[in-house]
């Protein structure tokens, strides 16, 4: 980020020019004003803010666990090591052992736009509170921020406590992923207590819905890579499974309780027992007064994910900004900022 870093020069610059206390102090309040602010922890900030003053017995467990939090990262870290704790492994433990692990550049942004995406696609969550429910209760968010503790673990060849990290989270939110399976960002993890399985060389890539029961599998005749590749934007739906080292093409949906062990086509749908291509799949719009019932795709559809993944990708503030604007209703509401 060339701005973070010309932020940290200019700092840098400050400190090296003021060593008296009074120095010290200046450089502190210019390093507040000059950090980027996060806008979707200023939207949880919000909504944790509005809730207490909703319901004031709420406020000790969400004072604990967000507002009296640095940061986002910092406070979702948190709520996750306090439920996965153990006595071997202290939730203090847990919690530095995340800031420890966790890449910045690359697990941070993703935890974020997983959290979007939970927010975003839960449809048990209010208008009112979206975004705080997903970091406080959402189970399938937490396991994938487990996951990505465990993926990094592994990676790092401490093998063991991968392993260990995987099997307390599969306890925890009936979530079996093995600590190798790679996953990319704005993930949807429906865990419930139907189970998610995902084996060692699965690949799971951008704005991908998983849903209860699912089953990432390998048949049971291959060795190596024999797990599914599932591509962007792809939806498995409940209790299917897709087994092998197939690919899911990006777009495409297997139905629910399907069993796939074959290809599926980019933008196709699958479904029964053996799964089969039923064809493309197609967003339509209902047109309004039209007597033969009769559907038009939505144009728009495509130029909004679009303009969402360049954004995402671009890391820019103000894109950003207004993905959230879109996503959430209460943007800013009972702020009291302008």
């Amino acid at each position: 980020m060339k701005t973070d870093h010309l932020h940290e020069k200019l700092i840098q610059s400050l400190v090296d020019s003021h060593k008296d206390e009074e120095g010290k102090n200046e450089v502190e309040n210019i390093r507040k004003s000059i950090i980027i602010k996060d806008p979707l922890w200023e939207q949880i900030l919000i909504e944790g803010q509005y809730i207490i003053e909703q319901q004031p017995s709420a406020g000790p467990q969400i004072y604990t666990h967000i507002l009296s939090q640095p940061s986002l990262i910092q406070a979702i870290t948190s709520i996750v090591s306090h439920e996965i704790s153990t006595q071997l492994i202290p939730a203090v433990s847990l919690q530095n052992l995340f800031l420890e692990m966790l890449v910045p550049e690359e697990d941070f942004p993703a935890i974020a736009l997983d959290i979007v995406a939970s927010a975003m696609m839960s449809p048990s969550f209010t208008e009112d509170d979206k975004a705080l429910n997903s970091v406080l209760f959402n189970q399938g968010l937490h396991a994938l921020v487990c996951h990505r503790l465990a993926h990094r673990l592994w990676k790092a060849d401490r093998t063991g406590l991968a392993v260990y990290i995987q099997s307390t989270v599969s306890r925890q939110y009936s979530t079996d992923i093995h600590p190798a399976a790679t996953f990319g960002k704005a993930i949807y993890l429906n865990a419930g207590s139907a189970g998610v399985v995902i084996g060692e060389t699965a690949v799971i890539d951008d704005d991908v819905i998983i849903l209860q029961g699912v089953t990432l599998g390998g048949t049971g005749k291959e060795r190596g890579d024999r797990h599914p590749k599932v591509k962007t934007g792809a939806i498995l739906q409940q209790s299917c499974s897709v087994l092998g080292n197939i690919e899911v093409g990006e777009g495409a949906v297997v139905t629910a309780k399907s069993i796939v062990t074959k290809p599926v086509l980019p933008h196709h749908r699958v479904s029964g027992v053996p799964a089969r291509d039923k064809g493309e799949v197609k967003r339509f719009q209902q047109q309004e007064n039209d007597d033969s019932a009769g559907c038009v795709r939505d144009e728009s559809y495509d130029e909004k994910i679009e303009w969402r993944s360049d954004a995402i990708s671009s890391g820019r503030r103000e894109d950003l900004e207004n993905i959230l604007k879109t996503s959430f209703d209460l943007m800013w509401k009972n702020s009291g900022s302008p």
